[in-house]
This record gives C-alpha cells, structure tokens and sequence, in this order.
C-alpha cells in the first residue's frame, strides 16, 4: 500500500493505492458528517457495493444505482443523484462516494460541486482509467448534446481510494484502455517510464 499527496494547498488531498484498501480506516477519516451518499452503476454494484457498505458501518449510507454507460452522463440521470440527496435530507456536511469508473466519478464530482454550493466528496475508482486519470484532478462534469462534458466545474475530491484488487474483475479491452493512457504519460514525460508501461500492454493485449 501506498500514499501519495495531491498538494493543493487548503484544498490537498491523499490518494490511496494498494490492494484490499476499502477499508474503513482509509475511508471514515475524510467524511465531514454521519450522512454519505453512495453512488455507483448497475455493473459495479453487485461486485463492490457490499464491501463499501462494510467499510462504512456508523454512517447513515444512502445510495444512488445509475445505469452503466456514458451514455447516462447527462442531465437527468444527474437529477437521480440530487433527488435523493433531497429526498433523504442530507445537509452540508454530507460526503458524497463515487464507487465506479469515470462516469460515475464525473457525475458525482459534479453533484458535490452542486448540492447546497459544494460538499464533499471521495473517488473510488474501479477501473484503471479511472485510476490513473478521472479520480484524479478535481475534472467532473456531464455531457450535453452539443458536446461531450460541455456542463461541469472543477472541484477537488476529498480522497482518492485506488483498490487494485477491483482490477480482477475488469474486461481486458477496459485494462487495456487504462493501460494506453498510462503510456501516454510515459511519451510525455518521462522514456523509461514509457517502455515499461508499452511492455505491460502488450502483455494485456496479448492475454
């Protein structure tokens, strides 16, 4: 397990990388109240949702089930999130939990920027995408007809919790996608940095 530091100033923030990670002393820390929203699709819930709940016995947990898909980042599927965030009174020291890949993590980011003029939140990324670029950066946002994540606002996560044991469960064309994006890094950066990481995607697109 690893910590590294988003160092924002005021606004800094932990990201947690590590194996068997959602747990409760990595987690409970960084929620401002007893209320948590948990938000989260209809792919990733069966396989984490449970284990989160675990973690977070002694909150009052209530949850949001989006449909999976970029398709859903809109407006109304937006509106599921603070319907219920209304619905079940949560107030301002409410954090809000992004269980999901980039999807998720942009519409609950962008929620947490909203509901009563910004709360807080943490990431959970499930994808290595996710990990590695949305849950990282404070970018949140939806999409609009005219354009992919045309309506949003920069607001910083809390904590990022990046669990690698949810990377077994993931589709090789989703690693692979991560991975492409990691050597991207590796070509702006840094040459050794990329050849490893080209190495390890060949090894996933080959498996």
């Amino acid at each position: 397990m690893q910590t590294l530091r988003v160092d924002l100033g005021d606004r800094s923030y932990p990201i947690t990388i590590g194996t068997g990670v959602l747990r409760q002393e990595f987690i409970a820390p960084y929620i401002k109240g007893k209320q948590v929203m948990l938000v989260t699709n209809d792919t990733v819930a069966p396989l984490y949702k449970e284990s989160l709940l675990n973690a977070l016995a002694g909150f009052q947990v209530d949850e949001v089930v989006l449909p999976d898909g970029e398709a859903y980042k809109d407006i109304s599927h937006l509106n599921l999130i603070f319907d219920q965030l209304l619905a079940k009174r949560h107030n301002r020291t409410t954090t809000l939990i992004a269980l999901g890949g980039g999807v998720v993590g942009d519409m609950t980011g962008f929620a947490a920027a909203c509901y009563q003029r910004g709360v807080n939140f943490i990431q959970i990324p499930t994808t290595l995408l996710s990990q590695v670029d949305s849950s990282v950066g404070g970018k949140t946002g939806v999409n609009h007809p005219a354009g992919k994540n045309m309506i949003g606002a920069f607001h910083q996560p809390v904590a990022v919790v990046a669990d690698t044991q949810v990377l077994n469960t993931l589709p090789d064309v989703e690693l692979s996608a991560g991975i492409a994006e990691v050597i991207k890094y590796g070509l702006i950066y840094d040459d050794a940095f990329f050849y490893l990481a080209r190495r390890e995607y060949d090894g996933a697109a080959s498996a």
